[in-house]
């Protein structure tokens, strides 16, 4: 090397030119060249074709915008025409000739930076999730999506359907905004909210992502098995399991008639320990009115609550609220649940 010559080091001169150490140490190992690649292929009536007619038979089912396959869909379609192909060739053929399919684009997504939220104030912090609940006429699942306010740890929402996908989110989300973030002023407050969800298909299509940013919500996704991360609306979803698991649910109704009972006792009667002891809706209630005194632990990540008037003056200040549903007609739709599963069980002892 001539740099060798004017006095430099090997590393200098090898920067200079260009070149890496393995490359200038490299020997040639003399070993046999791998197989060529071949240039025909074999079809089932015995005869042999060259890759230009694979090539076109290839471009012809392109140009068909019902069969626009990837490599192996394209091998497995060769074979039914009785070629005997495999997906390596059909690759190699396709990508030479420019016929490979574009990889679509994964979506982007904003994982949960802390497990343990720590929301400010009531609709800072939101969790959503869907539950499935087994429908014995129709032999399958219905589906309930749910969304949970982490603050005050009321359901904002909920609907129970066969099926939900992504524009039954974004209807979801509709009424979310009208009936309770514009009813609290959230952009003019300047609220930044933030909503947690799975890695679930219909919470992370690009339409969905893009109808949060279009309305000033941050989505943020729960990393892979990490329930712990959607603690809130998980734990409730275990909650509503234990209150379902001892009906068998013969149709739609009588499931909606359940849950519609079950959301608004939660809401409204329940008391929940995280709350001070206080059905959630109440806790909102007295939180607005100044009654619920908050304590930040930022080392453990917790909010303590607790409530600065005597018990006794609840009922007083909120004032009784009869949750919607909660008909006699509807409790005679969960008795009929209860002697279902009370034959249903009758049935498989005497079988």
């Amino acid at each position: 090397m001539r740099y060798n010559s004017q006095g430099l080091k090997r590393d200098v001169a090898l920067q200079i030119v260009g070149v890496s150490k393995h490359q200038y140490y490299y020997i040639s190992k003399k070993t046999k060249q791998g197989m060529k690649t071949s240039t025909t292929t074999s079809k089932d009536d015995g005869t042999e074709v060259g890759n230009k007619e694979i090539v076109s038979k290839i471009k012809e089912l392109k140009r068909n915008q019902y069969t626009q396959y990837g490599y192996q869909k394209t091998s497995r379609w060769l074979q039914q025409e009785g070629f005997f192909i495999n997906k390596k060739k059909v690759y190699r053929l396709m990508k030479s000739h420019q016929l490979l399919q574009e990889k679509c684009p994964k979506a982007s997504r904003t994982y949960a930076k802390y497990r343990k939220v720590l929301p400010e104030a009531p609709l800072h912090l939101l969790e959503m999730d869907i539950k499935m609940t087994w429908i014995e006429s129709m032999k399958k699942h219905a589906y309930t999506l749910t969304l949970i306010d982490t603050f005050t740890r009321v359901v904002l929402h909920r609907i129970t359907q066969y099926s939900i996908k992504k524009m039954d989110v974004k209807r979801f989300w509709d009424y979310v905004i009208i009936h309770h973030l514009q009813p609290e002023d959230c952009l003019k407050n300047k609220f930044e909210i933030e909503i947690r969800n799975d890695n679930d298909k219909r919470f992370s299509a690009q339409v969905i992502q893009d109808y949060f940013k279009e309305n000033h919500l941050n989505q943020v996704f729960t990393h892979p098995y990490t329930p712990q991360e959607n603690g809130h609306i998980e734990s409730f979803h275990a909650i509503l399991s234990k209150h379902l698991a001892p009906y068998l649910f013969w149709d739609l109704d009588e499931l909606e008639t359940h849950l519609k009972i079950f959301y608004q006792k939660y809401n409204y009667e329940r008391l929940h320990s995280s709350v001070a002891n206080l059905s959630p809706m109440n806790f909102w209630k007295l939180y607005k009115q100044g009654f619920i005194d908050k304590k930040v632990d930022l080392k453990n990540r917790k909010i303590k609550f607790k409530l600065n008037v005597p018990y006794q003056k609840v009922r007083k200040l909120t004032g009784k609220i009869e949750p919607e549903g909660s008909s006699l007609h509807d409790f005679e739709k969960i008795e009929i649940s209860k002697k279902r599963v009370s034959a249903e069980s009758l049935t498989q002892l005497t079988v």
